[in-house]
């Protein structure tokens, strides 16, 4: 029987990850190394300032879930150094975006914020 943490890591690969359920397939360039295809939760939401600037929307950012996991994901990662490509709008074409930030991370999916 494997422990939980890997109980976590295979429920974000096989499910939540799983292109037919929830997610799609970006191109995540790690800064330095090579290119490659992972599945990815992606959230296109337009994201909203907290505090004074709360009038203002943030646009060119998105969220994505993708697993931490060096076969289907990534294992570290590099805040302004790597890259991912995917469609702004579902059915648009690719376009490069840059790791901003690390919203949050657990032993199963990373939660990014992208911006370009």
């Amino acid at each position: 029987m494997s422990n939980f943490k890997e109980r976590l890591n295979n429920d974000a690969v096989l499910t939540f990850l799983h292109t037919s359920e929830f997610a799609e397939t970006i191109v995540y360039t790690p800064k330095g190394g090579t290119a490659k295809q992972i599945p990815a939760i992606v959230d296109r939401k337009r994201l909203i300032p907290s505090g004074e600037d709360s009038g203002r929307t943030l646009v060119n950012q998105i969220e994505i879930l993708i697993a931490n996991d060096a076969e289907n994901g990534v294992i570290s990662i590099n805040k302004g150094g790597d890259t991912v490509s995917l469609p702004e709008r579902i059915g648009d074409a690719s376009v490069s975006w840059v790791v901003a930030d690390i919203l949050g991370q657990d032993e199963g999916m990373w939660h990014l914020l992208i911006t370009h």
